[in-house]
């Protein structure tokens, strides 16, 4: 098994170097120190990025999960239930190992998995696209410029969740089942939609046409259906210890109240997003996403649009805070962009890479200085 695996990633790692992946790393610390030098004036780049949910994660890390809820006249019932414990055990474990304080623990977090996060999209895309060829340095480029990838440098679960999910999708498509199998746990117990996105996947991996004819359907389905119940061991053990903790299995659902989350229909919610200027853009942004999703189908990436279209409709049917978060910054939905990008005439990709940098740098700016707009 190890030189099977061993065989495979030297099979992989050629292609990926064609198409430019050994600038993954420069550019990367390129991209934090300029926002370094952007966070400077506000004591540092780890304590410039942390804010809103951050604190949650945080006070999770350093004192674990409260009983009772917050109850001052600006937390409206808020609790740490409603946020997934692997990010904060993360956080924990690097601050207990490397002395780093929070702040800086889960900077660090992010800026070791955010390289990891390019590989598997790089790999993901040439190998649904084929050789990138001369798009292969622009489709790594661009990823990382995107201003959709922003949240991946936030103390925030954007990059966690997104390493995992391609990690269990590329691990499933080469018959890793156990490896995908213990990403997909790990994926549930990182956000609330990671057992969907498992069951999307699984089904998809189990259900797809075998390149064998029908002698390798059995395995298949076996095979996707062991990810999907490790998924739901996963948000099963979460379940678990709310139950214990505080007698609701379900505290993390029942929790969004506080934050003004109500089930509507999408639809009633996206019109609503439009009657108020502090919730335009969020409505704005859901119907480019929808029209990403279709363009999606449109290509044939099927499971990928799958996901992200049950990924809107799960945060859309609640409200549409965040929206542009919670599906922007899935790497299906920054590859499906970049994939667009690619459209693009080879005159238009230097300003391309060119506004997708200021467009990070502004996103950066504002969310240092409080743009609550953009979390």
């Amino acid at each position: 098994m190890t030189g099977d695996v061993i065989g495979r990633a030297r099979a992989w790692w050629p292609g990926l170097r064609r198409d430019g992946a050994v600038w993954i790393v420069p550019l990367h610390v390129l991209l934090l120190l300029i926002l370094a030098v952007q966070a400077w004036p506000q004591g540092g780049v780890a304590n410039a990025m942390c804010h809103w949910d951050c604190a949650w994660y945080e006070q999770i890390a350093r004192q674990g999960y409260d009983v009772p809820p917050r109850v001052g006249p600006a937390d409206f019932g808020q609790a740490a239930w409603a946020f997934f414990p692997l990010y904060p055990l993360m956080l924990r474990g690097v601050m207990g190992a490397t002395g780093l304080g929070a702040h800086g623990a889960g900077f660090a977090i992010n800026a070791v998995l955010f390289p990891v996060l390019v590989l598997l999209a790089a790999s993901y895309m040439r190998g649904r696209v084929g050789d990138g060829g001369a798009d292969g340095l622009f489709r790594i480029v661009t990823f990382m410029v995107l201003p959709t990838g922003f949240w991946y440098r936030l103390p925030y679960t954007e990059c966690l969740y997104g390493v995992l999910l391609l990690g269990c999708v590329m691990a499933m498509a080469r018959g890793w089942t156990m490896g995908a199998a213990l990403l997909a746990c790990a994926l549930c117990l990182t956000r609330p939609t990671g057992l969907f996105c498992v069951i999307i996947a699984g089904a998809c991996h189990a259900l797809a046409p075998c390149p064998d004819g029908k002698a390798d359907r059995p395995t298949r389905l076996v095979e996707g259906a062991v990810v999907v119940l490790a998924g739901a061991v996963g948000l099963a053990l979460f379940i678990f210890f709310l139950d214990a903790l505080v007698g609701d299995g379900l505290a993390f659902a029942h929790a969004q109240v506080a934050w003004g989350h109500q089930a509507r229909l999408p639809i009633l919610w996206i019109w609503k997003g439009f009657t108020h200027t502090r919730t335009l853009h969020l409505s704005i942004a859901a119907l480019l996403e929808i029209a990403l999703i279709a363009w999606g189908f449109r290509i044939g990436w099927r499971m990928e649009s799958s996901l992200l279209l049950v990924t809107f409709l799960l945060a859309c049917s609640t409200s549409v805070m965040s929206i542009h978060r919670i599906v922007l910054a899935n790497p299906f939905a920054n590859m499906l962009i970049v994939l667009l990008a690619c459209r693009a005439p080879p005159s238009w990709r230097p300003r391309l890479i060119l506004l997708c940098l200021g467009l990070d740098a502004t996103l950066a700016e504002a969310w240092m200085h409080g743009g609550r707009f953009i979390g």
